[in-house]
């Protein structure tokens, strides 16, 4: 990724995600200092360091391997599902492949699988090579993930609620 794309990429991803945290937040739930709400909630931060870090890159990957640390407390403690966590570990990921520089592109066509997997998985549209709106697809696609980790944290009483309700209706799938 050259500097030039690796800088609009940054903006798209920190005008997105920063504008998303108000509009997801709607107060009908306080996240708790150690959840899935209060690990999304640390990433706005990652955003933030490189807004106001012209060296963030170091800053950045320990902030990252911080929250991965956090993240394996949490599920360790069953504060956070299996789910969750492994959603949450590939989004962490997604975001320091494209962070990373890689100047030798060595890990080129592993990044782009990830990217493409991701991105396909998360928007249904696909990476192309070259292709202009790949950095903005990214950006999209890493805004959705995290709005869709809320949301499923949103709804986990719910889901709970109608497996309940199916395992009466039909059995036990499992």
């Amino acid at each position: 990724m050259t500097e030039k794309k690796k800088t609009v990429w940054l903006v798209l991803v920190i005008v997105l995600v920063l504008n998303l945290y108000p509009g997801v937040q709607t107060g009908a739930r306080q996240p708790a200092s150690e959840d899935g709400y209060a690990l999304l909630d640390s990433l706005s931060l990652i955003f933030e360091a490189i807004l106001t870090d012209r060296e963030y890159l170091q800053k950045v990957n320990q902030m990252i391997a911080g929250l991965m640390v956090k993240a394996r407390q949490l599920r360790h403690k069953n504060l956070i599902d299996k789910v969750f966590f492994a959603r949450y570990h590939r989004l962490l990921g997604i975001i320091k492949v494209t962070l990373d520089p890689d100047p030798e592109k060595i890990l080129t066509p592993v990044v782009d699988r990830v990217l493409t997997d991701f991105i396909h998985e998360v928007l249904a549209e696909d990476w192309m090579a070259n292709r202009t709106e790949n950095i903005s697809l990214l950006a999209t696609a890493i805004r959705d993930e995290i709005i869709n980790l809320r949301l499923y944290l949103d709804d986990l009483e719910k889901k709970e609620r109608l497996i309940k309700e199916w395992e009466q209706r039909y059995g036990r799938a499992r």
